[in-house]
């Protein structure tokens, strides 16, 4: 995949996370627009660029331990998307926490976010190819 090619899938799904997550965002914890862009504004980069090298990392640091850890390609696609939905739903919810939303709402909140972008994207993806 050329850079251009990856630039755009990154601000395709960068969009379509903002669109799915600002107004879930905006209903479930009553916050601001800005304030529920900032959420995503801070995980995704992450995810899509520092979290699939981490998972790399690890996922070879276990097989290397115990070859009983190889996965199939669907089981390490599963693992990332563990991985990285924990993250964002872990640091979503404590900025939210952060901002004066309750534990449990930011919580809940950030739960409910990704879990319907994963969702939608994963659909996206197995439909188009993108992003």
């Amino acid at each position: 995949m050329s850079t251009g090619e990856a630039l755009a899938r990154y601000v395709v799904a960068f969009v379509l996370t903002q669109a799915i997550e600002v107004p879930i965002y905006r209903r479930a914890l009553g916050v601001r627009p800005l304030v529920a862009f900032g959420a995503s504004a801070i995980t995704h980069p992450v995810v899509w660029f520092v979290l699939p090298a981490v998972w790399r990392a690890l996922y070879v640091a276990a097989i290397h331990a115990d070859r009983r850890f190889v996965l199939g390609e669907l089981g390490y696609y599963l693992g990332y998307g563990v991985l990285a939905e924990g993250f964002a739903v872990v640091v979503e919810a404590a900025y939210f926490w952060k901002a004066g939303i309750t534990a449990r709402r930011a919580f809940g909140g950030a739960l409910a976010a990704n879990a319907v972008s994963s969702l939608l994207g994963q659909v996206l993806r197995a439909v188009t190819g993108w992003p």
